[in-house]
């Protein structure tokens, strides 16, 4: 069954798991000291980066990731790089935990006690997007439907699915990552046509990947970017109509929409 947990149980299970796997942009905190600890007691801990991160043209990151790759092989795991790889997800003894950042304590964190069970998650980033544009377009109530995306792009199904909501008159509303944007003409270029075409959109200081519309959420470590090619990368995503997360997300997501600047309004 698939429900809301976090960080702090994630890591007091990693404390008593014998057989874990990882996978991760990058990892740091918490999580990664609960690893490196579970190593060193003996469990089995398998764990995989990111090896080749997206712009990142000084390697500073692809240099950090090889670091921490090597501390937790210090500690007794097997740590390799990958790519492309950007999901975010621990298997701990045969449960599932799934997050949308880099396991970060404000995370919103999903459990799955039958990790043989999760058929409902898609592992790479076209699927994942294409169930957020399938809730979208489901969606009766299209007015109410919010997405958030760390980064925005063309050529995705979400993409596709916000605009021909607003030009059907639904008006919804899109937040994306100040940090991402700033000086990043294309995805302004992007944004400024979900505008023209009736979507509402704010620029907020968060990097969540989470969408809700009627009675469903979607919640993912997928960006609505570009999903071909090397940018289809190991990603993850699914729809619930759980009450309780569909709440947690909208709660989520409204007050993200409140602490927002107009995209019109932003500097930079």
């Amino acid at each position: 069954m698939l429900d809301l947990t976090s960080l702090g149980a994630v890591v007091d299970h990693i404390a008593h798991a014998r057989d874990i796997a990882a996978e991760a942009y990058t990892l740091h905190g918490p999580v990664l000291f609960a690893l490196e600890e579970a190593a060193r007691r003996g469990a089995s801990v398998h764990v995989r980066l990111e090896g080749r991160p997206f712009d990142d043209p000084k390697g500073g990151l692809a240099t950090e990731n090889a670091r921490l790759a090597a501390e937790l092989r210090g500690c007794g795991a097997v740590a390799t790089l990958a790519h492309p790889l950007h999901a975010k997800s621990l298997e701990l003894d045969g449960v599932l935990y799934l997050d949308e950042k880099n396991w970060e304590r404000n995370d919103l964190v999903l459990r799955e006690d039958d990790a043989t069970k999760a058929r409902a998650v898609a592992t790479i980033k076209h699927e994942a997007l294409s169930r957020e544009a399938q809730l979208l377009g489901d969606s009766r109530a299209g007015a109410d439907a919010v997405v958030e995306s760390e980064s925005f792009g063309c050529c995705n199904a979400v993409y596709g699915a916000l605009s021909k909501l607003a030009r059907g008159g639904a008006s919804p509303r899109l937040l994306v990552a100040q940090r991402e944007l700033r000086g990043n003409k294309r995805e302004a270029e992007v944004l400024e046509k979900l505008v023209n075409d009736g979507v509402r959109v704010r620029v907020c200081k968060d990097s969540e990947k989470l969408a809700v519309a009627g009675g469903g959420a979607w919640l993912g470590s997928a960006n609505a970017t570009v999903a071909f090619g090397e940018s289809d990368m190991i990603d993850w995503g699914l729809c619930t109509s759980d009450p309780a997360i569909v709440s947690a997300v909208r709660t989520r997501l409204e007050a993200a929409w409140d602490g927002a600047v107009e995209f019109k309004d932003r500097k930079g």
